[in-house]
């Protein structure tokens, strides 16, 4: 590791024992006692891995041990990391999709689920911001990357509107909003799906190259 990327690691390491710090005042906020990962002097902390898996960022394994779960959600915190490192200056983050991630997640858990769950962090809804803008962009660097080659037919999401999208909100008693309402994220949904097997071998080779520290101990606390 050389000298700048020795100087960015404590920068990032001390940024957030200062943080951790000024939030001990708080009885609501939880304390980042630990990070569980270093991405190229990027820090993932324990307390991100535990937003991700209470707000479900991403699909998991139903894995019973909480360590299992969480490592699995660290590996894909990763992945975003790398992805962002490697194309974040030629990839414009959209507002629309953002705004599209946001109201997907609350009709997902239900807008005061998703509010007791961050108030559970000490955090509130402007504060989800950061975390959905990384997972968009990794997604938007992916997409435009391995995207453009896939096509989606109206018959393919018209299956997966009845088959996957409105039995899982049903199943979480969330609303199920007509199909018309939401075409363009079922068909986003389904491209990602196509993708996934090249985007999985281009993020193996993105961490090959990159200086990743995983302290697998902090996802026990």
């Amino acid at each position: 590791m050389n000298a700048q990327r020795i100087w960015r690691c404590w920068i990032a390491i001390a940024s957030v024992w200062v943080w951790a710090a000024s939030s001990a005042a708080s009885q609501q906020v939880e304390t980042v006692n630990c990070f569980v990962a270093l991405v190229n002097g990027r820090l993932i902390t324990l307390m991100d891995v535990k937003i991700a898996e209470s707000l479900r960022f991403f699909e998991t394994d139903a894995k019973a041990d909480a360590r299992e779960r969480r490592r699995e959600i660290l590996e894909k915190l990763i992945d975003q990391k790398v992805a962002i490192e490697f194309a974040l200056e030629r990839t414009p983050l959209e507002a629309a999709k953002v705004d599209e991630a946001r109201n997907e997640l609350l009709a997902r858990l239900g807008r005061e689920e998703a509010r007791r769950r961050l108030a559970e962090f000490g955090l509130e809804g402007p504060d989800l911001l950061p975390y959905l803008e990384e997972k968009v962009l990794s997604e938007t660097i992916i997409a435009n990357r391995f995207g453009r080659s896939v096509s989606v037919s109206l018959k393919e999401i018209e299956v997966y509107y009845d088959e996957v999208y409105a039995p899982a909100l049903k199943k979480l008693g969330a609303e199920v909003k007509p199909l018309v309402e939401v075409l363009n994220v079922l068909e986003a949904e389904i491209k990602k799906s196509k993708i996934e097997g090249p985007a999985s071998l281009w993020i193996k080779n993105l961490r090959q190259q990159s200086e990743i520290e995983i302290r697998a101990d902090c996802l026990n606390k």
